[in-house]
């Protein structure tokens, strides 16, 4: 017979890995689903000459900040190292006290390259071909280096003389990086149903090769020489211990017995008269 032990710990194992994998399929179409539906254009506002926003952290851990974009393309045409579409705009960033804090809390890059070594705005553009280009970022603390002093709950102003889009960063990452969690999750959850798989055929091929009646050796019988139980041993061996061994009577003979009595002569015989 087969290993019922191994048998029913190699089931187990399939039956979670058919699970898995049913849970995996269902996260990770989810995933993707959820990832191709993302249009970064629903992060985007604009085209405008001024836009206000509150600041606010995600767990104060810093944010994104905002991107400030314009319509053109990334080319250098003269080779200065600058988005040529870009070179003559700027931006102002004021509180809503009318404060002018450009410099304190946004920078104004538009810088291009063609190293993918080097920092290019293209680099930060969820689509650098839609014909929108990326020239400043605004309260974008995530980065300590940069030092943008941003306040939590302050509302910031950016405007410009050019018409502008904004790009609300923090959102837009914040759902990529949970589409991209459950697709991750998907594929987690994939490799643990295909180990256990793996596990149960093992299991399984195990508990079938093993666990029958041993093979007896050629020429070899179990039972020989064997007695069994509640027989009487056989002449010659030792009685079963508990019972006395019989002890053989000698026979006995009487005197006299068997003589004729008739023949017996009444009168004496001497030896003295023998030899006269």
């Amino acid at each position: 017979m087969a290993n019922k032990s191994l048998l029913i710990a190699g089931a187990v194992c399939v039956l979670i890995a058919v699970a898995s994998f049913g849970i995996a399929g269902i996260e990770s179409a989810d995933g993707i689903g959820e990832l191709t539906s993302i249009d970064y254009m629903d992060y985007v506002e604009g085209p405008d000459s001024s836009f206000t926003y509150t600041f606010s952290e995600q767990g104060g851990e810093g944010s994104d900040g905002w991107y400030v974009m314009m319509n053109g393309s990334y080319q250098d045409n003269d080779e200065n190292g600058l988005t040529d579409d870009c070179e003559d705009n700027s931006f102002t960033v004021t509180t809503n006290r009318g404060i002018d804090v450009t410099e304190a809390s946004s920078t104004l890059t538009c810088i291009y390259s063609d190293d993918p070594y080097e920092f290019s705005d293209s680099q930060f553009d969820p689509n650098p071909y839609d014909g929108r280009i990326i020239f400043g970022y605004v309260c974008a603390t995530i980065d300590e280096d940069t030092g943008y002093d941003c306040t939590e709950g302050e509302r910031y102003t950016i405007s410009s003389d050019t018409e502008l889009y904004i790009f609300d960063s923090d959102p837009y990452y914040s759902v990529l990086g949970e589409s991209a969690m459950g697709l991750a999750s998907g594929f987690g959850i994939g490799l643990i149903g295909t180990c256990c798989c793996g596990l149960g055929g093992i299991l399984l091929l195990i508990g079938l090769l093993t666990g029958g009646k041993p093979t007896p050796i050629p020429g070899y019988m179990p039972h020989q020489g064997m007695q069994q139980m509640g027989q009487m041993p056989q002449q010659g061996m030792m009685p079963i211990q508990g019972q006395m061994p019989q002890q053989v009577q000698p026979q006995q003979y009487t005197v006299g017995d068997g003589i004729d009595s008739s023949s017996v002569a009444d009168t004496p015989i001497s030896v003295w008269d023998s030899n006269q």
